[in-house]
């Protein structure tokens, strides 16, 4: 059941993810994307290290019944961040995020299709479909307003 306090935390989640692209991104234009993403996740796992004597850890998993690739989050993370911090300062955040969240939309949709999630398929692909028009909608106007060079005047 999807409470107020978590509609709340996810969106103020999304602010966060936001802020840490820019500033990671602006970060690797000073040590490059690869050392920016290295950066993050260190800086991370100290905060997160610092964090753990104040946060309830369960104990007693066990690690040899979780399949390997669910431990590959990490790896895809700093995948991602790396890629995030060279592809933001050449396209600028507003379309790096819009281009994230398309991308995030779709895998959703689809993990959600493959997992029974959806009740209106139609509604779903119509929704991204949305999405992608508004993307295109963006660049169109940006390729649009840069301006024709004007004919030079007086060479009859």
């Amino acid at each position: 059941m999807v409470t107020s306090l978590m509609v709340i935390l996810a969106f103020l989640n999304g602010l966060l993810v936001v802020i840490t692209r820019v500033v990671n991104a602006k970060l690797g234009l000073h040590v490059s994307g690869t050392g920016a993403a290295i950066w993050n996740h260190f800086v991370g796992f100290l905060f997160l290290a610092l964090l753990m004597p104040f946060i309830r850890i369960e104990t007693g998993i066990d690690f040899g019944g979780v399949p390997f690739y669910l431990f590959l989050g990490g790896m895809l993370g700093a995948g991602y961040v790396a890629i995030n911090n060279w592809v933001m300062p050449k396209v600028g955040a507003t379309k790096a995020t819009v281009l994230v969240i398309a991308g995030q939309i779709i895998l959703g949709a689809i993990i959600d299709f493959a997992n029974g999630k959806i009740s209106n398929l139609g509604f779903t692909i119509g929704g991204i479909l949305l999405v992608v028009f508004g993307m295109w909608v963006g660049n169109y106007k940006k390729a649009a307003a840069v301006p024709l060079p004007k004919p030079q005047q007086g060479l009859t």
